[in-house]
């Protein structure tokens, strides 16, 4: 028997950690029924309780103080060594961010278990404090793995080529596991009552953009309010001859169009008389859409305040809120379709994502994406979307990863041609659910059942030295 000790997110969570580690581990369990052992230590398991209220194995939380995480042991520092000596395991396996577990790598303890990493790489340049001679402080602690694991082929690749350190290191990478049964479509009667339940009064009828996630600055989701103005608003117009969108630059003080100059997209004066593209006349005026932004997404995340963007941009009538009804607060995980099956379209601007959960998800339910061309999500989503062209990266402050930067006008030109054409919406819904069950947990539990036994297999000689 294999014993692993599981090092992320509490999975009594309703996060996306814990969604992949209930997906992988339990589908474990059931494949290979007393071949393993499993036990885990849990970040925020303080937190646990809200939709998933049992776990198949022991979870030892991390600490807290008065209620909230203590930050000298958010991700285990403290209680990680003490719980190796005490579980013994074969295999740490270790998910989530290289912060959140480079002390493990890094551990006293480090010699007394053979490491897997699923590491969720979600942007580029990912050097990880890159030195003047070309080495990686981060490409070091990854090679104190034994077995390296990114939930994309874009992930490795950056990995790869940003940490010359782990060259040696074997890696692959596999997408996390998709429930299809779960996450399934529902016929359009069905649709329609659970679009009146989750979105409320709101909903009168009018096309759905959806948003899943967290208000995260890297998820770069202020670009659902800009987008949803233009496409209420109509303040755009497109070109007959290169099908590109000028949108109309907004006046953020004074809530309105901007005076021609006062333009910083465009040059000073420019009237909308012609392509700022590629200078034709031949042009149509963009008409206003009765669009509803439905958003399941927590208010208190810290990036941005979605009442204020709401007014900022003029559509506070035109976005609903799925968590703001009392019913849905405690949501349970196997209700999730359901919010997915209130959308017409996934509209996902993200900057960056390790995998990208909600897109796969949305996908699996038929439902069509417009996505960000950038990073791992877009790498299974141009199976069942439409991908939005960048403006520009952005770095975030201090670790300096960049960040995708939507063109807003080419979001527009997608979700328009959406909108338009119900046909297309089901074609590419389909495409996107044929695609997407290829992963299934019940294949890709197979190939982590094989890591797992090649990495007990492989004879490690290596003795690593705890630095700190």
């Amino acid at each position: 028997m294999i014993k692993i000790l599981i090092h992320t997110d509490s999975v009594l969570l309703p996060s996306g950690l814990a969604e992949t580690t209930r997906a992988i581990f339990e589908t474990l369990l059931d494949k290979y029924p007393g071949q393993y052992y499993l036990h885990q230590l849990g970040w925020f398991h303080h937190a646990a309780g809200r939709g998933v209220t049992t776990a198949r194995w022991p979870i030892v939380p991390t600490r807290v103080v008065n209620g909230k995480p203590d930050d000298r042991d958010r991700y285990g520092q403290l209680s990680f060594p003490s719980l190796v000596k005490a579980v013994k395991p074969h295999i740490v396996f270790a998910y989530g961010d290289l912060w959140c577990w480079d002390h493990v790598l890094d551990s006293a303890v480090r010699n007394q278990f053979k490491l897997v990493l699923y590491y969720t790489v979600d942007g580029q340049p990912y050097f990880g404090h890159l030195e003047p001679d070309g080495s990686t402080h981060w490409g070091r602690l990854l090679s104190r793995a034994d077995y390296l694991v990114t939930l994309s082929k874009w992930g490795l690749d950056i990995l790869k080529d940003g940490c010359p350190e782990i060259k040696d290191t074997p890696a692959t990478w596999l997408y996390h596991p998709i429930d299809p049964e779960r996450f399934r479509p529902l016929p359009i009667g069905a649709k329609e009552e659970v679009r009146r339940r989750i979105l409320g009064t709101k909903y009168r009828g009018q096309f759905v953009v959806g948003w899943v996630g967290r208000n995260q600055f890297r998820k770069q989701n202020h670009k659902l309010w800009e987008t949803l103005h233009y496409l209420v608003h109509g303040d755009w117009i497109k070109c007959n001859d290169c099908g590109r969108v000028t949108v109309m630059e907004w006046d953020h003080t004074r809530r309105k169009q901007k005076d021609p100059q006062e333009l910083i997209k465009y040059d000073k004066g420019y009237d909308y008389s012609h392509c700022w593209y590629c200078k034709s006349k031949n042009i149509e005026k963009g008409k206003p859409y009765d669009v509803l932004l439905a958003l399941h997404m927590p208010k208190g995340d810290p990036s941005w305040n979605p009442d204020l963007m709401a007014r900022i941009w003029k559509v506070e009538n035109n976005v609903v809120f799925t968590t703001i009804h009392e019913q849905h607060r405690q949501l349970l995980p196997n209700q999730m379709h359901e919010v997915y099956n209130s959308f017409d379209v996934m509209f996902y601007p993200s900057g960056g994502e390790g995998f990208g959960n909600p897109v796969a998800e949305a996908m699996a339910c038929e439902i069509p994406v417009v996505f960000s061309d950038y990073s791992s999500h877009a790498e299974f989503a141009k199976y069942g979307g439409l991908p939005v062209r960048l403006e520009s990266m952005q770095p975030e402050l201090h670790h300096g990863i960049y960040r995708a930067v939507i063109d807003t006008g080419d979001a527009v030109n997608k979700l328009v041609q959406l909108i338009g054409n119900k046909k297309q919406r089901a074609e590419l819904g389909q495409r996107g659910r044929e695609y997407i069950k290829q992963f299934n947990k019940e294949v890709m539990v197979e190939s982590w059942h094989k890591i797992f036994q090649e990495v007990m297999q492989t004879e490690n000689n290596k003795l690593y030295l705890a630095t700190a």
